[in-house]
């Protein structure tokens, strides 16, 4: 389980503790997925630093292309907190998603039997602060027959804490593993982060498609059949 990977102590290993992929698929004017993926994202799991942040390193791979892959290196806390320091190159617009979501308590507060909500606060930090942002989402949980998914919908306020004080919303809709503690499937759309207007929005889909952690197959997303069928991906400003 994640959670115990993350409550690994002392130095950061050579090698990672659990090795995640996922495809996926980024629409720079929001519209819905409609089955085509961009391409692969890994994303390696390591130790605790001494802060007691995880340390994370992603990497996205984009199909039909020769660019080699820029591997970002960032530090992911209990509560969600992301801090990237050793950039460029900055995390994606996918990584930013995703790396929040891999935290242990990101999803704790839902309940396993019943609907549930709750409040998440966390921050984004890039170049050791340099660019700062503080998001609060407001998430509500519907547990599966199975008992082991988690539907969730989220709320977002995303704040830049700079001179100029930007301000955006974001929504998006997960699918959580509580046995695997992944989120096997992702659609958000938000703001660019940092934001260099609050008329850009993007909408990012993952799906789960390997685990290193021996995830059940039947959770795991093909890349060519999306779990959402969404109309709309609209965002408010």
């Amino acid at each position: 389980m994640l959670a115990v990977l993350l409550a690994l102590a002392g130095a950061t290993p050579a090698t990672p503790v659990r090795h995640l992929e996922y495809a996926f698929a980024i629409y720079p004017n929001a519209r819905p997925n409609n089955g085509s993926y961009n391409g692969t994202m890994y994303v390696d799991i390591f130790g605790r630093a001494p802060d007691g942040g995880v340390l994370v390193r992603a990497s996205d791979w984009w199909y039909y292309t020769l660019r080699a892959p820029q591997q970002a290196e960032c530090e992911v806390y209990a509560n969600g907190d992301v801090r990237c320091d050793n950039v460029p190159p900055y995390p994606s617009d996918s990584e930013l998603v995703l790396l929040p979501l891999l935290a242990p308590n990101f999803f704790s507060a839902a309940s396993p039997a019943s609907p549930s909500s709750w409040r998440q606060k966390f921050a984004v930090s890039l170049s050791k602060g340099a660019f700062l942002t503080s998001l609060t989402m407001n998430l509500s949980a519907i547990p599966q027959s199975d008992g082991r998914m988690l539907v969730v919908k989220s709320q977002g306020d995303i704040r830049q804490l700079d001179r100029r004080q930007l301000h955006v919303l974001g929504e998006g809709e997960f699918v959580y593993d509580r046995a695997a503690s992944v989120p096997v499937a992702v659609h958000d759309v938000r703001g660019h982060l940092p934001t260099n207007s609050v008329y850009s929005q993007i909408s990012v889909d993952l799906r789960l498609t390997k685990d290193s952690a021996g995830t059940d197959s039947s959770t795991l997303q093909p890349p060519s059949q999306p779990r959402f069928s969404r109309t709309s991906g609209r965002v408010a400003y």
